[in-house]
C-alpha cells in the first residue's frame, strides 16, 4: 500500500509514477457513495444535479451471514470533467450490517475464483459472500455502460465492495455470463478499513493501479479512526492511501469524524446540512435534562481520551478528568470527578475492528450476574468480563471497580455511555450493583445498543428502578435494533428525544447531536 498526503485544494492533483488522484472527482463520488449507503429505497433515489441513474444493484440479506448490498450505476460529469463517465456506487447501511451479521471478528478466507488471485490471497468470509451474492446484479448493470469510463466508489462498510468490484471489472476478466469486463476501472473508497492480507494487496495493486483509500486525517494528526486499526491476518489496504489533512472537530467523536460531511470538508468542499428543528425531550420522573446534557458531553470526552488523549476541546466544569479504564489494552472508559459526583463514561466503538469484534458480535450468551443467569449481548459481555490489558490479570470489570473504589468517598455514582458504550454501561451498572461492590445511583445512556434478553431487562428494572434512563432519537437506528435483533428486551426507562440539531448527519447517531438537542439553551 502506498501512502500520500493530499492538501485540501480541489485544483490539485496527487500524482505518482502510475496514477493521479483528483480531489474534485473524489468529492463528486463521495456524494454518490453516501447515497448508496443511506438511501433505503433506491427506486426513489434523488441524485445530485447532472447525474442520471442507469441501473439499481442489490442483493437480499442472509440472516446471520451478511446484510443486503445496495448500489446503483449512474452517469454524469465528475468533478471538473467536461465529458460523461459512469460511477458504480455500492453501500451497506450500518444497522443492516448489525441486524444480519452477528459473528463478531471477521474470519479470513481465500478470495473467490473470479479474482484470479494467487494462492494465499485472503479477504473476509463475509465480504466474499456479499460480493458473490451481488455479482450477477452488478455485471448485468454494465449493459448500460455504453463504453464510458467507469469508476467504483463506497464509503465505510461499502468501501471493500467497491474495491472488489474494481478488481472484478479489470481488463481481461469476465462476468458470470461471460460478459467482457470494461477494464481501466478507477476506485475511490472512503473511510474504509483493511480487508486483505499482503498477498492480495500486492495483486490488487498490480491489477487496479488507480485505486485510492481516502482517509480524513494524516499519520501525524489522525481524525477518522474507523479505517486505521490493522492487525491480524487481514491488515492490508487495497490501493494507495490518500490522507486528507483536516482539523479535529470540537466534538472529537467517531460518528462526526467518519461522516460524509467531514470528508467533504477534508476535500475542501462545504457540506450542506439538513434544516434544524427545535428539540423536544421527554421528562419522566427522576430524569434531568441538565444532567443528560452534561453526561452527553462527558461521553464525548471519553471518546477523545481514546483518540486524542493529550487534547481536550470541551469545557466539562465542574468535572475534572480522572482515571482511564482500559479494555484489551485500549481506553474504553473514563472517570470524571466533581466535588460530590463521579461519572464513569463508556465510549462506543471507534475502529473497524472494534465495530466487528464488539458491536457486531450480537448473539446472546448466558451470563451469570449474582445468582441470576441471564442472556447478554456477546460482544458486550466479552469486553466487560474480558481482560483490562493483555499483560494484566485484572478484567475490565475488576479494574473499573478498583479505580472507582479509590475515589468513591460516598459520592453519587453515575454510569453513562453512548452506542455500544451505553450497552456496556447498562451491564456494568447491574452487575456491580448486584454483587455489592458499589452503589450505582443513576444510569444515563444515549443511542444505546440493546444489551440483553427479556430476562436481563427484568433484572435491570428490578435492580435500578426509576434511576436508569435510556435516551434515543426517533431517527437514530441503533437503539431501534431492539425491534430487529432476536431475543432482546427493552430496558426501562426510555426517554424520547426529537428534533434536528445543527450539523446533523446520517445515521443520526452521533453524541454531538444528542448534546445539541439536550442543551438547555436550545
Amino acid at each position: 500500500m502506498k501512502t500520500k498526503n493530499q492538501a485540501c485544494d480541489s485544483n490539485t492533483l496527487l500524482t505518482d509514477n502510475v496514477s493521479s488522484f483528483d480531489v474534485a472527482i473524489a468529492a463528486s463520488l463521495l456524494s454518490l457513495a453516501e447515497l448508496a449507503m443511506s438511501t433505503s429505497d433506491l427506486n426513489n433515489l434523488f441524485l445530485p444535479p447532472g447525474w442520471n441513474k442507469l441501473a439499481i444493484i442489490n442483493c437480499v440479506p442472509q440472516i446471520y451471514r451478511y446484510p443486503g448490498v445496495k448500489g446503483f450505476l449512474a452517469a454524469g460529469r465528475a468533478g471538473n470533467e467536461t465529458s460523461t463517465s459512469v460511477v458504480l456506487a455500492l453501500g451497506i447501511d450500518w444497522t443492516d450490517w448489525l441486524q444480519y451479521y452477528n459473528q463478531g471478528a471477521m474470519a479470513a478466507s481465500p478470495l473467490l475464483s473470479w479474482a484470479g488471485a494467487p494462492a494465499g490471497s485472503l479477504t473476509t468470509v463475509v465480504y466474499n459472500a456479499m460480493y458473490n451474492a451481488v455479482r450477477s446484479s452488478l455485471w448485468d448493470s454494465l449493459k448500460f455502460l455504453a463504453d464510458k469510463p467507469l469508476r467504483t466508489t463506497g464509503i465505510g462498510l461499502g468501501g471493500p465492495l467497491a474495491q472488489m468490484a474494481a478488481l472484478d471489472l479489470r481488463n481481461g476478466n469476465s462476468g458470470p455470463d461471460n460478459q467482457s469486463a470494461p477494464g481501466d476501472v478507477t476506485c475511490y473508497a472512503l473511510s474504509t478499513g483493511p480487508s486483505a492480507n499482503a498477498s492480495l494487496a500486492n495483486y490488487f495493486t498490480s491489477k487496479v493501479p488507480d485505486s485510492y483509500i481516502i482517509t480524513a486525517g494524516t499519520e501525524a494528526n489522525k481524525v477518522d479512526f474507523f479505517p486505521l486499526e490493522n492487525s491480524g491476518k487481514l491488515a492490508s489496504q487495497l490501493g494507495t492511501q490518500v490522507a486528507l489533512p483536516v482539523a479535529v472537530p470540537i466534538f472529537d467523536v467517531p460518528w462526526v469524524e467518519r461522516s460524509s460531511e467531514q470528508y467533504l470538508t477534508a476535500l475542501g468542499k462545504s457540506p450542506v446540512y439538513p434544516p434544524t428543528h427545535p428539540p423536544t425531550v421527554q421528562q419522566p420522573s427522576g430524569f434531568s435534562r441538565d444532567r443528560a446534557f452534561q453526561y452527553a458531553n462527558l461521553c464525548s470526552v471519553a471518546y477523545q481520551r481514546f483518540q486524542h488523549p493529550d487534547a481536550q476541546n470541551m469545557n466539562i466544569s465542574p468535572f475534572v478528568v480522572g482515571q482511564n479504564i482500559t479494555a484489551n489494552g485500549v481506553v474504553f472508559c473514563t472517570l470524571f470527578i466533581s466535588v460530590d459526583t463521579i461519572v464513569a463514561a463508556f465510549r462506543g466503538t471507534c475502529t473497524w475492528q472494534e465495530f466487528a469484534s464488539n458491536e457486531s458480535n450480537s448473539q446472546t450468551k448466558t451470563t451469570t450476574i449474582g445468582p441470576n443467569n441471564v442472556s447478554v449481548h456477546t460482544g458486550t459481555s466479552n469486553l466487560y468480563y474480558g481482560l483490562s490489558a493483555a499483560d494484566s490479570e485484572l478484567t475490565f470489570k475488576q479494574e473499573l471497580i478498583a479505580q472507582l473504589s479509590k475515589v468513591q468517598e460516598q459520592k453519587t455514582l453515575i454510569f453513562t455511555g453512548h452506542g455500544f458504550g451505553g450497552a456496556v454501561a447498562n451491564l456494568a451498572a447491574i452487575d456491580i450493583t448486584i454483587d455489592g461492590s458499589l452503589t450505582v445511583n443513576f444510569v444515563y445512556t444515549f443511542g444505546a445498543n440493546p444489551v440483553g434478553g427479556p430476562d436481563f431487562a427484568k433484572l435491570s428494572d428490578n435492580t435500578l428502578p426509576n434511576s436508569s434512563f435510556h435516551l434515543a432519537r426517533n431517527s437514530d437506528p441503533f437503539p431501534q435494533l431492539i425491534n430487529k435483533w432476536i431475543g432482546y428486551g427493552q430496558l426501562s426507562t426510555p426517554v424520547s428525544v426529537t428534533g434536528v440539531p445543527e450539523g446533523d448527519s446520517y445515521p443520526y447517531h452521533s453524541i454531538r447531536s444528542y448534546s445539541r438537542l439536550l442543551n438547555p439553551q436550545e
